[in-house]
């Protein structure tokens, strides 16, 4: 069977595969979680960045907004290698996991615990109307564009400003100095997720304070200018096709979710994100097996596109 043209339906007997069939039939392709290739992902995005804020911290104006671009970009991909320590594929420990996991969303102000803790809920309920994400971009999926042009030119500001992400970093961090509870959370979540935040909060203050003393806007620099202008639209371009304009109402990862094929660079940079059919029907597949059950499955996709430009420019002919 041909695989559908982009974005175009496949077979109603192909949507009607049951995930969970899948996930039997293809059990072979599961294999051991490999600490040493994550650990090299995160040396390579280290180093990277490394790079980077050396280059924001050099005189000329051309090499600081360079350097700008590459940390942002680092931080965008941080947050897709922390995505693989939320479903425990990055380590076998449960505590190397999290450590690394902590450290990777620190510069996007991302606790590792409630993004963790919503995301396994957002696997759970996707396809009902309990469903949410972490990020919160308001409009997450597009139902409600057909709006004024003023009010769709704002809806898209807001999402690739991710200043809903901002403020709910601030009430989380402000309830964690209150020492209080997260509504609905266990006392160890909500214990964890203080800890986080306030590591957050503890590090940009330091920032702050390492900038002051030696009179240089060090953190402006290497953190907050990034995160602001590359990091959180770049975050933005790789999270939204994921479900945007799919069934989010129905319950198979084949109508609600979708995959972009894409090239080898980006499919590193999204560490395996486009792949997004394929890791809701196996959550626990290790990501650098995703190409292969991509292969499997892939005359079933529903919503899917070869490349992100493609996504795009589906996106906005529309």
């Amino acid at each position: 069977m041909g695989r559908p043209a982009d974005g175009a339906a496949g077979s109603d007997a192909s949507l009607s595969m049951d995930a969970v069939d899948i996930r039997e039939a293809r059990k072979g392709l599961r294999s051991e979680v490999s600490g040493r290739l994550f650990t090299l992902k995160v040396l390579v995005c280290a180093l990277i960045t490394a790079a980077g804020c050396w280059l924001a911290l050099q005189p000329h104006l051309t090499f600081r907004l360079f350097g700008v671009l590459l940390i942002g970009l680092m931080f965008a991909h941080a947050a897709e290698l922390q995505h693989e320590t939320l479903h425990g594929l990055a380590y076998r420990s449960r505590r190397a996991n999290r450590v690394v996991g902590v450290l990777l969303g620190l510069p996007m102000l991302i606790s590792f615990t409630a993004y963790r803790v919503i995301h396994m809920r957002h696997h759970r309920d996707l396809g009902t109307p309990q469903n949410r994400e972490f990020f919160d971009y308001g409009d997450q999926y597009g139902a409600g564009e057909r709006r004024t042009r003023m009010r769709n030119a704002l809806t898209w500001l807001v999402r690739f400003t991710m200043v809903r992400h901002y403020w709910q970093f601030a009430t989380d961090v402000g309830r964690a100095v209150r020492d209080g509870d997260f509504d609905g959370e266990s006392a160890v979540n909500s214990r964890r997720m203080r800890t986080e935040y306030l590591l957050v909060l503890f590090a940009l203050l330091a920032a702050a304070a390492l900038s002051a003393v030696f009179t240089t806007p060090v953190v402006l620099w290497v953190w907050l200018l990034p995160l602001v202008i590359v990091a959180a639209p770049a975050h933005a371009l790789i999270e939204l096709p994921e479900h945007f304009r799919c069934d989010v109402l129905d319950r198979s990862p084949f109508a609600n979710t979708r995959t972009i094929k894409s090239n080898r660079l980006l499919t590193w940079y999204t560490n395996g994100n486009n792949f997004h059919v394929e890791h809701h029907l196996m959550p626990n597949l290790p990501i650098e097996r995703l190409p292969d059950l991509h292969t499997e499955v892939r005359d079933s996709l529903r919503h899917y596109h070869s490349g992100y430009v493609a996504y795009f420019k589906s996106l906005i002919s529309r």
